[in-house]
Formats: C-alpha cells, sequence, structure tokens
C-alpha cells in the first residue's frame, strides 16, 4: 500500500548531512548558507518529494508578525525609475510604500526601499547588494514611462512580483489596476449622476500600457457614437483647437478623463466642470470631482503577498505560469455636499 505520509523537512536534512534548520535556512536560500549547500538540500528534498506544508508556514508567518523584531526578515521595494529624493515627495509613490510596507509588516517581514538610479541603472550589482543583505523577495515597484520595460537581473535568484501593468522582459507575477473596469466603474458613476452624453479625453501611451483597457471598455460600454466621443492625445499634442472642434461636434453632458493635464486642455478649450460632471480616472483625495480611485496602496499590498506566497513555497525565479491580480479601484463622489451641486450638464461652447 502506498505510503501517503508528507515527507518532513527533518527527513530532508537527514538525507542532505545537514541540521534541520540548515535545510530550512537552504530551502530559503539565505545568505550564511554555502551554495553548495542549498544546491544539496534541494537536491535531497527534490528526490524525496518535500513540500512544504502550509499550515506551518502560515503558523510562521504568524510567529514572524507577532515578533515585529528589528532582524525580521526583509523585502526589498525596487524602483525602476525616478530618484530617492524627488519619490520622497510624491504622493503616488508615498502612497504604493505605505501600501506594500503595512502588508509586508503585517506577514512579519520588513521591507526596504531601493532605486535603480542610485547604482547607475546596473542591475546586476543592484541584485547583488540585496542578496549580500539577505533579501530573497523583491516587489518591482510600478513603471510610468513605457509600456515594455527591459531589465538585466538575476532572475533565477529570488521570489519576485511586479506592481503595474507596463509589460517586462520576463514573465513576472504581478499586482495592477484593472483599466477596462475603471472605465467601467467611471460611465456608471456619471450615468448615476445623470449624464446621457459622456465623452473621455485621456492619454493614448496609459491607455497602451494599460493593454487598451480604457479604450475597450469605452468603446463596449459608452452610450451613443462611442467612438467619436473619445479621444486620446499624449502630453506633447497641440491642445486647444483640437479639443475644442471636439466638443462642439460631440456636445457631451460629462467628461471622463486620466488627469490633471487632461483637464486644463478640456478647460481651456471650454469645457465647464463641475464635480459631478467630470470624473477623474486617477482620483487623488485633493480632487474636487468624482472619479476612480486606483488604490495602489491596496495594489502594492497584494503584490506582498504574491511574493510571500513565493518565498513560503520555496520558490525562487521565474514562475511557469505567472499569476495577475487585478484591481478595479474605488468609485469616489466629489467631496461638496450633494445639495450644494447643481445640473452636470455643463457644457458651454467656447467663444
Amino acid at each position: 500500500m502506498e505510503n501517503t505520509r508528507p515527507v518532513t523537512l527533518k527527513a530532508v536534512a537527514r538525507a542532505a548531512g545537514v541540521s534541520v534548520s540548515a535545510a530550512s535556512y537552504a530551502l530559503r536560500s539565505a545568505p550564511n548558507i554555502p551554495a553548495d549547500t542549498v544546491a544539496k538540500v534541494r537536491a535531497a528534498a527534490d528526490s524525496l518529494g518535500y513540500r512544504p506544508n502550509a499550515r506551518v508556514a502560515e503558523l510562521m508567518s504568524h510567529i514572524r508578525g507577532s515578533r515585529r523584531l528589528p532582524t525580521a526578515e526583509r523585502l526589498a521595494l525596487v524602483w525602476p525609475e525616478g530618484a530617492r529624493a524627488q519619490d520622497m515627495k510624491d504622493a503616488f509613490r508615498r502612497k504604493i510604500l505605505n501600501g506594500a510596507r503595512t502588508r509586508a509588516a503585517a506577514l512579519g517581514y520588513r521591507l526596504d526601499e531601493f532605486w535603480l538610479e542610485e547604482v547607475d541603472g546596473n542591475a546586476p550589482r543592484l541584485a547583488a547588494i540585496l542578496r549580500a543583505r539577505g533579501i530573497a523577495g523583491v516587489v518591482f515597484a510600478p513603471v510610468s514611462h513605457a509600456a515594455r520595460f527591459t531589465l538585466d537581473w538575476p532572475w533565477e535568484q529570488f521570489a519576485m512580483a511586479v506592481v503595474g501593468t507596463a509589460e517586462w522582459n520576463a514573465p513576472l507575477s504581478r499586482a495592477a489596476h484593472h483599466h477596462y473596469e475603471a472605465m467601467r466603474l467611471a460611465l456608471s458613476g456619471l450615468a448615476r449622476n445623470g449624464a446621457r452624453r459622456p465623452a473621455a479625453l485621456v492619454d493614448p501611451e496609459t491607455n497602451e500600457r494599460a493593454h487598451r483597457g480604457w479604450q475597450g471598455a469605452w468603446l463596449a460600454y459608452a452610450p451613443g457614437d462611442a467612438a467619436a466621443s473619445l479621444l486620446m492625445m499624449d502630453a506633447t499634442s497641440p491642445a486647444s483647437s483640437r479639443v475644442r472642434a471636439w466638443l462642439r461636434t460631440t456636445k457631451p453632458d460629462a467628461l471622463v478623463i486620466d488627469g490633471d493635464t487632461a483637464l486644463h486642455r478640456a478647460r481651456a478649450a471650454g469645457w465647464r466642470d463641475t464635480p459631478l460632471n467630470t470624473a477623474h480616472l486617477s482620483w487623488w483625495q485633493d480632487h474636487a470631482h468624482c472619479g476612480v480611485d486606483q488604490g495602489y496602496d491596496l495594489i502594492a499590498a497584494h503584490a506582498v503577498d504574491l511574493v510571500v506566497a513565493q518565498l513560503h513555497r520555496n520558490e525562487r525565479g521565474l514562475p511557469d505560469e505567472p499569476r495577475t491580480l487585478l484591481f478595479a479601484g474605488r468609485w469616489m463622489e466629489p467631496r461638496t455636499a450633494a445639495s450644494e451641486l447643481k445640473s452636470s450638464g455643463t457644457f458651454r461652447l467656447p467663444s
């Protein structure tokens, strides 16, 4: 009769000729364990069919979280773009940090930040620094300036996940904003506010990085002539005349925008916005309009979950089947009291 008893860590340690603690550290690729010992322990684990106990991993995570020791195992939040001095002042990046750090602490880990810029873009050097500090889990922060990003990184040495929708030169698991569902949220919210002829003004590069999610949802769900009422313009395009002509043609009673640049362009072309007739797809707490809070604190927290789950399973390297977690965000009404808001149909023809 087949023996179905699980293989224990003690059995792996005995087969490899090491202590149980050394076997545990080796399976987690701890930096204090020699590479040949790690290879020997992993070979023994594979030959015996060892699988980590999920309940034990859960218990150890709870123990780490209860200790809150300064020597807790560390994770890295790596910023492929930007610089430390600038990022410290950027509210969006701080939101990502806070979400990732809070979740890491809840799981018993400490999270440290690293910038590729601080090693002159030398990714292998940064990876070596992480390894020297005993860091095996890496969350890569969002890439915001390109639809595709290439990084020369020793993928096989780390458990990893990326935040955001940009494509990387490696199949990484990721947590990201669901731009398609966010556009549906915006359309539904504006409809509840009374909009019947919405239009959208968005950035084509962001739409491309989001796998054309905004565009796809708009064409699928916007009322009327959806194709005509969607205008995509990048930040360098001449604005006023084209936007003015577009507004005159479509005559919208509500507008979906992807940020402040789009709002400034619409205003310059004659759009009169109110809190209820203009929806931000990247809503922030200081916005006076309605919109979609993308929730990047939650997204970053789930990227940490992806990395910690790999660490618990003793997985390193690129996954055969990368996981993707998508979050639509939260619809946010304007801070202004509803009783103070007038009609949402406020299109004004430019003079």
